[in-house]
């Protein structure tokens, strides 16, 4: 019995472990709520987010793959999509598409320069030039974080092919309810034992 209670406290550790350290660095100290503007190439994509610890809402101007709304739930490893015209919501797994950077820090960084300070979006920002190694590669991008909040307001990479920024940014705390489900919405995959089944006749 001692053995076994061991094991299974060895385990709990090793779960907590792991779901913490899938989470963004300082994502669980911020609350805000703000437009995030993503530009990748000629493709942009522009969502209003509310954030709140590991729990991040996204509402589209234009829907993504069919969803106006995407709620994501790092403590459930779950994506909500939302196809609010046809009160339908799909689940899904977290994939690094729906994942929210907020650290100062980038994934990746080897190294950073201070250029300067500079107010952005009426915030004061300290602007760096960030080196990141990616796929075996060293990129370099400029970033804008904010002084009080350490907030990264804005990045872009140095050759502007991708860019991602905040405008309209307040740190306030958001309401948990938006981080949740609606009731009024049924799924779109439903459970295997809800699936009709065909019968030999």
């Amino acid at each position: 019995m001692r053995v076994r209670s061991v094991s299974i406290g060895l385990f709990l550790v090793w779960l907590l472990s792991m779901s913490v350290g899938s989470l963004p660095e300082s994502a669980t100290a911020l609350d805000f709520s703000g437009d995030r503007i993503v530009k990748r190439g000629k493709s942009v994509v522009t969502a209003h987010v509310n954030a709140k610890d590991d729990r991040w809402r996204f509402e589209f101007l234009i829907p993504q793959r069919g969803a106006s709304v995407i709620i994501v739930r790092v403590d459930r490893g779950t994506a909500w999509l939302i196809f609010s015209k046809r009160r339908l919501y799909l689940e899904e797994p977290i994939t690094n598409d729906y994942r929210l950077e907020v650290s100062e820090k980038m994934v990746g960084e080897i190294s950073r320069e201070f250029v300067g300070d500079e107010m952005l979006n009426g915030y004061p920002t300290e602007l760096f030039e960030i080196t990141v190694a990616e796929e075996g590669e060293t990129r370099q991008y400029y970033r804008w974080v904010t002084k009080v909040q350490r907030f990264p307001m804005k990045t872009v990479s140095k050759q502007g092919e991708w860019s991602e920024e905040f405008r309209r940014l307040v740190f306030t705390e958001q309401s948990r309810f938006l981080f949740e489900l609606p009731q009024r919405l049924d799924p779109a995959n439903p459970p295997a034992t809800m699936q009709p089944t065909s019968t030999i006749q």
